[in-house]
């Protein structure tokens, strides 16, 4: 039994995510009521019910079943990203064009404002650059190869959720992400987003394996998060999270190894980022490095009540073009200090309103299906027909993945002793929750945070489901 101070913490971090987490599907279910949402349930009751019919009678090996996962998600997001004919825009757009230019030898990326302030995005050129070494300039490839980590994320979400769970439920949840709507709406976009869920999830993996090298294990996972940081930078949260889960399991455990292992993996993660930046300069790619040269940015954004914490062109023009980079900080700052000070409850309205548009309102088709109008994306009339379908089947998927997350957190509260890993997955999922009410929100940036719904959505499916099949825990894969 865990001493007593520990265990009340441990229960307050599951308490705290459980309450968020409810939050949520009270918004989400006022949403779908509101939206006319509610019917396509219809579609995806059976669907569900079919998937756990699926994983009743799968009797294969969990490595068998592992190797599946990861083929039939790679056939079915590549067979999208092959027929989409996507084009990169935004900031998508800007990585293709410099890697292009990258494989060419043009270098010196911080010659562009762009580069020269958000140095750390030249992680995703450098990214697509190497990818066109090996296959050409073409776009497909580049699509195939982030399908091909999206299958690894799917295979991750089954490997992971037997750690939380049992074997059952961890597939039941993973061949339901196999078919979950939203990642195929990113499938053939060049966003920098399937690389770094893939590097997360693999670090995460890897802290959960039982009976290994703890030290060994504990490097190999801040290397995995420091590569995925290197192409999007959620590594922060990241490893923040997991260095709060080693101080909560020292002192679950009294153990003085587990606080040396936080300490290890904050050290060898901001080595391996200065490692990655510093090669970067040596290389003539870009002399910032990898480094954020106006991280005020985010908050800048995040804070804007007018844009609803989204990105504003009105900030853009007035903060992000001035051309002296310490008046630029210096207005920065003192916009973040002037939307922080407006009164407690217009505060509190206002991250309502983003949790609202973050975590409630529907996904969009947007990256991958619209066309550029001009510098605006527009739905083609054929995807104007399809989207309003596509965005509620979406949802119905969406509250009941929640809904099982919210059962698995209620068992862990109920029980005596809250599993590690669950206890790892609720802090990175509460320090994402937490983290996004400060700064710019997009609805394509809850992607990694559903990865982690759907694991931890395994726990609370073994409640409602596992009488229909026993399973016993296994340490194996």
């Amino acid at each position: 039994m865990e001493p007593r101070p520990a265990s009340v913490l441990s229960k307050l971090i599951i308490l705290i995510t459980a309450i968020f987490v409810t939050y949520i599907i009270i918004l989400n279910l006022w949403f779908s009521v509101y939206t006319n949402s509610i019917l396509y349930a219809l579609i995806t009751i059976p669907v569900f019910a079919a998937v756990l019919f699926l994983s009743l009678k799968m009797n294969i090996l969990p490595a068998s079943f592992a190797i599946m996962v990861f083929i039939m998600a790679f056939l079915f997001k590549g067979t999208l990203a092959f027929f989409a004919d996507t084009r990169p825009v935004s900031d998508f757009s800007l990585f293709y064009k410099y890697a292009v230019d990258l494989i060419q030898g043009k270098k010196a990326l911080e010659q562009y404002l762009y580069f020269k302030t958000w140095a750390y995005q030249t992680g995703p050129v450098i990214y697509y650059a190497g990818i066109m070494k090996l296959f050409g300039t073409g776009l497909l490839p580049l699509k195939l190869v982030n399908c091909f980590f999206m299958a690894g994320s799917n295979m991750l979400v089954y490997l992971i959720a037997r750690k939380v769970s049992n074997d059952f439920t961890a597939r039941f949840v993973s061949l339901l992400y196999l078919i979950y709507p939203a990642p195929y709406f990113l499938a053939a976009v060049l966003t920098n987003q399937h690389f770094a869920a893939c590097m997360f999830l693999a670090g995460i993996y890897l802290l959960l394996l039982e009976h290994k090298n703890i030290l060994a294990r504990g490097i190999a996972a801040a290397v995995f998060i420091a590569a995925g940081n290197a192409v999007r930078p959620l590594g922060p949260v990241i490893i923040t999270a997991v260095a709060v889960w080693c101080i909560v399991e020292a002192l679950n455990h009294k153990s003085v190894a587990k606080i040396l292992l936080s300490a290890v993996l904050v050290a060898v993660y901001l080595t391996a980022n200065l490692g990655l930046s510093a090669a970067v300069k040596s290389t003539g790619i870009n002399a910032e490095g990898l480094n954020n040269n106006f991280p005020l940015w985010k908050f800048v954004a995040g804070l804007n009540q007018q844009s609803k914490g989204q990105f504003s062109y009105d900030d853009q023009n007035k903060i992000y073009m001035i051309e002296d980079f310490s008046k630029r900080n210096e207005v920065a700052l003192k916009t973040i200090k002037e939307r922080v000070s407006v009164e407690p409850h217009k505060l509190l309205e206002f991250f309502g309103t983003k949790v609202l548009v973050m975590w409630a309102e529907f996904d969009t088709l947007a990256w991958e299906f619209y066309e550029d109008d001009n510098g605006t994306l527009k739905a083609p009339a054929r995807i104007e027909k399809i989207e309003p379908v596509a965005v509620r089947v979406e949802k119905m998927f969406y509250i009941p993945v929640f809904l099982l997350l919210l059962t698995g957190l209620i068992k862990a509260l109920a029980g005596r002793d809250i599993p590690s890993g669950i206890k790892l997955l609720s802090i990175i999922l509460l320090c994402y929750f937490g983290v996004h009410l400060f700064i710019e929100i997009q609805v394509r940036y809850r992607y990694f945070a559903v990865l982690i719904v759907f694991i931890l959505a395994a726990a609370g499916s073994e409640v409602l489901f596992t009488p229909f099949k026993k399973y016993k825990k296994s340490s194996m894969l």
